[in-house]
């Protein structure tokens, strides 16, 4: 066990000695009690003899565990820990989950969501994000090695695809009741509605592509989208499909396209995915997912090091420890009245 703010006990033992000292300093023996005459005959009885020494003892008991009470304290002050160097390995390759949220993807996106669940957890070792689009993008979940995050995302993504073809059967009625709640529901709305226009499909694209950091400086890195769409645009976008494939391609950036059985001009989606040198693949295919799993898996990759300092708190014995010395003072000190 380590601490890690040791200069507290350089503070706390100085002050507990000091304060010891005052407190067991000799006092006056008359300073709170009366003057009795004769008491050498008392003295020398057996029983005051025991009294006696079961209060010195009680009283020792009672002093020591207060100060073993203030030195625990001072020490969790500190913050005991277990310190450990670890160098994990993370593979050098990057991964955004980039889905069109429109409500004509709302089945496809719902089966997905399972399906990227798994993909995120066989190509463990890589840095994953998510970004969702419509009229416009949103980053959801940056960069990071940190999974479970990745994958509570994608499980509340999941409950609003649900909702959405849920609340696709109410009735006019229905959708003023006061006992709608309708937090999962907008969970993928905010931020992605625009005021003319949506499913744009560039756009959400591109900025995808832009959501890597570093994108001009690593180009070492292995980078590469998972895109989700049935390519059908509603208004005009900043930027074509063609164009963002072309960022892509330029970047050195993979696209891998997964698409419902109904794609609109799916022979320009396809070609345009393909020219990144990435890979389309229909969600009606039996082992689609596989594949995309396989063909990410090929994909240049090489191992780094990353050495980090993890610190865990180890407060649960000294704390223990505390409060059964507290209770063993309060208990005694009651006992002799100190």
């Amino acid at each position: 066990m380590a601490l890690v703010f040791p200069w507290v006990l350089y503070i706390g033992i100085p002050a507990t000695i000091v304060l010891c000292l005052f407190r067991f300093k000799k006092k006056d023996v008359y300073e709170n009690g009366k003057r009795v005459a004769n008491t050498s005959l008392v003295e020398e009885t057996e029983q005051y003899r025991k009294l006696y020494k079961e209060y010195k003892i009680l009283a020792g008991t009672a002093m020591v565990a207060l100060v073993a009470a203030i030195g625990i304290g001072w020490v969790l002050l500190a913050r005991p820990a277990k310190i450990d160097t670890v160098s994990p390995e993370i593979k050098n390759r990057d991964i955004f989950l980039c889905m069109d949220i429109s409500d004509s993807v709302d089945e496809l996106n719902l089966n997905m969501c399972d399906e990227l669940k798994k993909v995120v957890t066989e190509l463990n070792g890589e840095r994953f994000g998510i970004t969702i689009f419509n009229g416009q993008s949103v980053l959801l979940v940056p960069l990071t090695t940190d999974y479970q995050y990745v994958l509570d995302t994608l499980d509340s993504l999941k409950a609003a695809f649900q909702d959405s073809i849920k609340r696709n059967d109410l009735t006019f009625d229905d959708y003023f009741s006061d006992d709608m709640d309708w937090s999962t529901y907008h969970y993928k709305y905010e931020g992605t509605l625009a005021e003319e226009g949506s499913s744009f499909i560039g756009d959400g694209l591109a900025s995808c592509l832009y959501s890597f950091p570093d994108l001009e400086t690593y180009k070492e890195r292995s980078r590469m989208i998972i895109f989700t769409t049935d390519n059908e645009l509603n208004g005009e976008p900043y930027v074509t499909l063609e164009e963002a494939a072309g960022l892509c391609k330029k970047n050195d950036v993979r696209v891998f396209a997964i698409a419902p059985e109904n794609v609109t001009d799916e022979s320009t989606f396809k070609r345009a995915i393909e020219s990144t040198d990435g890979g389309y693949y229909k969600s009606t295919s039996s082992n689609a997912y596989d594949q995309l799993t396989a063909d990410i898996k090929k994909t240049g990759t090489s191992a780094m090091a990353q050495t980090e300092t993890v610190v865990t708190d180890q407060p649960e014995a000294l704390f223990i420890g505390l409060v059964v010395c507290m209770g063993v003072y309060f208990l005694l000190s009651r006992k002799v009245r100190l």
